[in-house]
């Protein structure tokens, strides 16, 4: 069965919540030791998209999420029985987004998400957190910005200053420049590929596993990625939405008002 809507009488506004201006960030504040670290990473890939589609290039227009054609294609989605697939129909013809699409067009890897054995659980320890982030027992995305920042002695007065120096005597200069690497690598998940809310907790169970680049790069954050990318764009039960507007023509306080949604996740692979 097929939805068919008229997206000029359903209107609305989709907004997103992945900052690209990290991919710039991220280029900017890494040396080129540590920039070719993070390319061998399993996130690495991204850094090679080429600058005029993040930033503009020369026309200075930045890319830009297209929320009009993903509104245009959830108001044309089929139902079927498939779980953690979305079929459409586009100009007579299903188009399908499916876990193998995601694969293909993020390059991201994708599996059966293993379960963290006792001994590398053993390994999975707090030293990032306890060291650049205070120890805090809750990290909001604002904290692991200002985090991953202070890192390169961005926005610190003289205690900060102090606490830097305190650090480096913690942690060896090439030990940290790789953890200047993992945070980044938890800033990227964070903040483009799960697009998280500034204001949420992010895992600790990242900011651990990352320690261990090992066990970092071999997980399939693919299927994290998807999966939440998935629920969010196929949660917008838009059919309900659309019968209520048809219900209340005369209603503009339901079909006077345009729909409003925010997408988790990595949108743009849709």
């Amino acid at each position: 069965m097929a939805i068919f809507v008229d997206k000029d009488k359903f209107p609305a506004k989709i907004t997103v919540k992945q900052h690209m201006r990290i991919f710039a960030e991220i280029k900017e504040k890494l040396d080129d030791w540590e920039l070719d670290l993070f390319k061998r990473s399993c996130f690495g890939h991204f850094l090679y998209l080429e600058p005029e589609w993040l930033e503009g290039g020369k026309t200075g227009k930045r890319n830009t999420f297209t929320g009009q054609l993903v509104h245009f294609l959830l108001l044309r989605r089929m139902m079927t029985s498939k779980k953690k697939e979305m079929w459409f129909l586009v100009e007579g013809k299903p188009v399908r987004f499916s876990l193998i699409e995601f694969a293909m067009v993020t390059g991201l890897h994708c599996s059966t998400i293993p379960k963290i054995s006792t001994e590398q659980s053993f390994r999975l320890k707090n030293r990032l957190r306890d060291l650049y982030f205070e120890g805090r027992s809750q990290i909001k995305q604002d904290d692991l910005v200002r985090g991953f920042r202070s890192m390169f002695n961005e926005g610190e007065g003289d205690s900060g200053k102090k606490e830097k120096r305190k650090k480096k005597k913690v942690a060896k200069r090439g030990q940290e420049r790789e953890d200047r690497v993992k945070v980044a690598l938890v800033y990227f998940l964070e903040g483009v590929l799960l697009s998280a809310n500034a204001k949420k907790n992010i895992s600790d169970f990242y900011l651990s596993m990352v320690d261990d680049l090992t066990i970092f790069n071999a997980y399939p954050w693919g299927n994290k990625v998807y999966d939440l990318t998935f629920d969010s764009l196929s949660s917008k039960n838009l059919v309900a939405k659309y019968k209520e507007r048809l219900a209340k023509p005369n209603d503009k306080q339901v079909s006077g008002v345009k729909e409003t949604y925010t997408f988790l996740g990595f949108p743009f692979s849709f």
